[in-house]
């Protein structure tokens, strides 16, 4: 079993890899959604982020506000950490154990894809991978690419203003994959990737 990273900024192309991936027969685990069952109303890490970032977080039944939550939290590079801080270490603690039980399974999956967009900020997820995976792309293309799928431009940027750069994070890769053109020439690079990488049933 061979478990895989697939990194990149907002916008990079995470999701269309980890489509791609899934297509092949790999098993996904997005860290976003995680991430967000973590920090339903009533949980611990929600608990822990309210603590560092005011009741303001959260909406009236005390779920939590993902809106107010993004105003506080992408407002610096202070605040993005801290939430990293504790939402990262989280996630991990949730997911390893699952990494552990299908490597015993009798016949374990080939593939473990895991979506992780901040691996710079989150490096634990590197060290239990076998294979990073980074999608690069130029700053205003990822822009172009997060507003058309419904994201807020002044939100997108100053997200961007507050992740680590592509330079960064391909220093954590062992594969970069450049997504600048077209889809069909991203898939063919993925295909590549595929192929030389991981070719399931050949690598254990």
């Amino acid at each position: 079993m061979r478990v895989v990273v697939v990194t990149g900024g907002i916008g990079a192309g995470k999701s269309t890899a980890g489509e791609f991936l899934r297509s092949k027969g790999a098993i996904a685990i997005d860290t976003d959604r995680v991430a967000e069952t973590l920090l339903e109303k009533g949980s611990p890490t929600l608990a822990h982020v309210a603590e560092e970032f005011g009741p303001d977080i959260l909406a009236p039944d005390g779920s939590l506000d993902r809106s107010a939550l993004a105003d506080v939290a992408f407002r610096s590079l202070k605040s993005t950490r801290a939430l990293n801080a504790i939402v990262h270490p989280a996630i991990a603690r949730e997911i390893g154990p699952s990494i552990a039980n299908m490597r015993l399974l009798p016949d374990p999956p080939s593939v473990v894809v895991l979506e992780v967009p901040l691996i710079v900020e989150a490096p634990v997820f590197a060290e239990i991978a076998d294979v990073v995976l980074a999608i690069a792309a130029p700053a205003e293309i990822r822009v172009e690419r997060a507003v058309a799928a419904g994201r807020a431009e002044d939100d997108v940027r100053r997200r961007l203003a507050v992740q680590a750069s592509d330079i960064r994070r391909e220093t954590l890769a062992d594969v970069v994959i450049e997504n600048a053109g077209s889809k069909e020439e991203f898939l063919g690079e993925l295909e590549r990737f595929w192929e030389e990488r991981l070719a399931v049933g050949e690598r254990q």
